[in-house]
């Protein structure tokens, strides 16, 4: 994922404790963002505006039914002098049963493009005069395609664009048909990463350039789309170009992520808006009409992508040639569910830092002995583990390095890299006593310390001896502890084994924790509990997207009665929440300490406390996000043998409106209530 920063000095110690869009490719929202809300009441998708010579608002979209839209003899058109009273002004016949349609007030007309039932579209002309009862005709433009819509350029000259990104220049009077033939300007991805359901192409000059905007879902490992929801999300992506049909990058960027099929209108005071057209179960709602004011971010500058090499700035590739981004506006949320509203636990920055706010990644939250809260990561310049503390997961303080790496000795095993970093360390108490593991990059390897004194200021020692790593290559070393008390080493993202009791050395071999069918949880970040009668195993993964660009960075789990598995199929627990750790607070209710890594996470760099809702399905461990922390529940096991449950598995809807609340902690605004549970969690 590219990320960067463009915040001056000021502005980030103006915004530090808050959901701040730290990088201009973020898409995160602003602090106190709230739930968009439909513009009125009707099922309706494909959401198409215009601006009309009275400067009132007109809107028309497709017929909606349980899974999207669905074809109809007939067009709906609303108007509105504000965006916020809206009545239905006249309902047209088609001349076949028809979805997409979009309307347009080009030179003085108002247009309506359609997309037919079997194939081919049509363009609707009306008469001059009060839309509300002006006469209309029709001419076929395309006997195959679908998805039209109609674009006037400023020479004057009209475009068809259609389908998943076909346009084709038209005759003067676009009644009169195509000049050219449709051609794609854009393709789908194939490969690791791939496009499907491409469709709703729009047209927008923006900014001196041609951006090209298509409703896709892209799908990575297997059918995971973005927040690893099967089947993928329905987002809206642009591709841009100095032409008008020809020339487009071939990276496309997501600009406006749950927007589906999008148009582009000139709003209240000349704003530049977009409509909303949600048909996923991720989408802060569906199949109703919404829309949104767009922001352009200027996207020139590289700057450093957060928890990397501050030397190493990532250049803007993906917004070129424009120079700007697109993204929607960021005071309002997109998203459902509970984790879209988190808000950032506050926390001190480390003192002597290059970067000029507080930051964290791979956070790891554990409750010691005195029910004090310590919180590490990555973080800082690093070159050292730092600690923070906390009584009411609300504000960490911080406390001091505790361990920090000597680049004066360059024998030593973590200096025989140049520009090594500390990553991903984790804090751990048990046996009375606390352990950090932690890795560098560039393949040097992991590192096991213990407190000499049994507090966890330290001072740390390793538990091991020699000038060695504890164990090399890989990277995201974690503690498990089982029940008989033998702790064992996790890293990675599937990686098993046995420790001595003193956590000096190995006592057995290598496991690899898998699911049934061969996979591992997730590709790094590997987190390892038991809950009840379930081994839990955590792991990172980037859904819908290649790593570091526009997929969700999602807390993956599978679940296990053997320690060694196999586990269950694994699936997304908390969307964004990947590299995280499990702890519990006095009650034992479970937490996951969350930090934001992707573009669409509800902030960036900054701890998050997200309250689990864990259920024992008997045959199953279900866990999603909450709002308020709860005990585990537990249903009655029924009889017969495990079955390896389904990737789309969650807990029901009785679950969420029966929950028992173990605190009244809230990282949410109080007016803000989540939306009902989706397909996966």
């Amino acid at each position: 994922m590219r990320r960067f920063l463009i915040l001056t000095l000021g502005a980030c110690a103006a915004w530090a404790q808050h959901g701040v869009v730290r990088e201009y490719a973020a898409l995160s929202p602003k602090p106190g963002a709230k739930p968009l809300a439909p513009l009125f009441d009707a099922p309706l998708t494909d959401v198409s505006i215009c601006l009309g010579p009275d400067r009132a608002f007109y809107l028309t979209g497709s017929a909606a039914g349980a899974s999207g839209a669905v074809y109809s003899r007939q067009a709906s058109i609303w108007r509105s002098p504000d965006m916020r009273q809206w009545r239905l002004l006249r309902t047209i016949s088609l001349p076949a049963p028809a979805r997409s349609p979009e309307i347009h007030f080009l030179k003085g007309t108002f247009y309506l493009t359609a997309g037919l039932e079997g194939g081919g579209t049509v363009l609707l002309k009306f008469e001059p005069g009060d839309l509300a009862n002006s006469a209309h005709r029709h001419v076929r433009i395309t006997v195959r395609g679908e998805d039209p819509s109609l674009f006037l350029d400023d020479d004057g000259t009209f475009y068809w664009v259609m389908g998943g990104g076909e346009v084709a220049r038209m005759k003067p009077d676009p009644m009169d048909g195509l000049a050219a033939e449709p051609a794609a300007v854009v393709e789908p991805l194939t490969g690791d990463v791939r496009s499907v359901a491409m469709r709703g192409a729009f047209l927008a000059k923006v900014g001196g350039f041609y951006h090209l905007f298509v409703a896709e879902r892209r799908l990575r490992h297997g059918d995971l789309g973005r927040l690893g929801e099967p089947g993928g999300t329905d987002d809206t992506w642009v591709a841009v170009s100095g032409k008008p049909d020809s020339g487009y990058t071939r990276q496309r960027y997501l600009a406006f992520p749950h927007a589906g099929q999008t148009t582009l209108f000139r709003g209240p005071g000349g704003a530049l808006w977009a409509t909303y057209s949600c048909t996923d179960h991720r989408g802060v709602f569906r199949l109703k009409p919404g829309a949104f004011r767009v922001e352009q971010v200027d996207a020139t500058k590289p700057v450093w992508p957060i928890g990397f090499d501050f030397d190493k700035p990532d250049p803007p590739v993906k917004y070129r040639p424009a120079g700007i981004l697109l993204r929607p506006d960021t005071s309002s949320l997109y998203e459902g569910g509970p984790v879209a509203a988190l808000q950032p636990a506050a926390m001190d920055p480390v003192p002597g830092q290059r970067a000029p706010f507080p930051w964290i990644r791979d956070t790891s939250i554990t409750r010691g002995g005195d029910g004090v809260y310590f919180m590490t990561g990555t973080s800082g310049n690093m070159d050292a583990i730092h600690l923070w503390r906390s009584r009411d997961l609300r504000r960490f303080e911080y406390v001091k390095p505790v361990f920090t790496l000597d680049g004066s000795k360059p024998e030593l095993w973590y200096n025989q890299a140049p520009r090594r970093l500390l990553w991903a360390p984790e804090i751990h108490y048990f046996d009375r006593n606390f352990w950090l593991t932690w890795c560098v990059n560039n393949r040097l390897g992991m590192g096991l310390l213990k407190s000499t004194t049994g507090r966890p200021e330290g001072p740390y020692a390793p538990t091991y001896e020699g000038n060695r790593a504890f164990l090399a290559p890989q990277i995201d070393a974690s503690l498990f502890q089982d029940e008989d008390g033998t702790p064992y080493f996790v890293w990675q993202g599937r990686f098993l084994r046995r420790l001595k009791r003193d956590l000096s050395g190995f006592d057995g071999d290598t496991v690899e924790l898998l699911t049934a069918d061969g996979e591992q949880v997730g590709y790094e970040g590997i987190f390892l509990r038991k809950i009840g009668r379930w081994y839990v195993v955590l792991a990172a993964e980037w859904n819908g997207g290649g790593n570091r660009q526009d997929g969700t960075y999602d807390m993956m789990y599978a679940v296990s009665r053997k320690l060694t598995g196999p586990y269950s199929r694994r699936r997304a627990g908390v969307p964004h929440g990947g590299h995280s750790t499990l702890f519990q607070d006095e009650r034992g209710c479970w937490y996951l300490a969350f930090f934001g890594n992707d573009r669409t996470a509800p902030f960036r760099a900054m701890p998050g406390i997200v309250p689990l809702e864990i259920e024992d399905a008997g045959e199953d461990l279900l866990i999603r996000p909450g709002r308020v922390p709860s005990p585990v529940k537990t249903r009655p096991a029924p009889a017969g043998p495990l079955r390896t449950p389904a990737a789309t598995e969650t807990v029901g809807s009785a679950w969420w409106s029966t929950l028992a609340a173990c605190t009244r902690r809230s990282w949410w605004p109080a007016d803000w209530s989540p939306a009902p549970p989706s397909a996966s969690g």
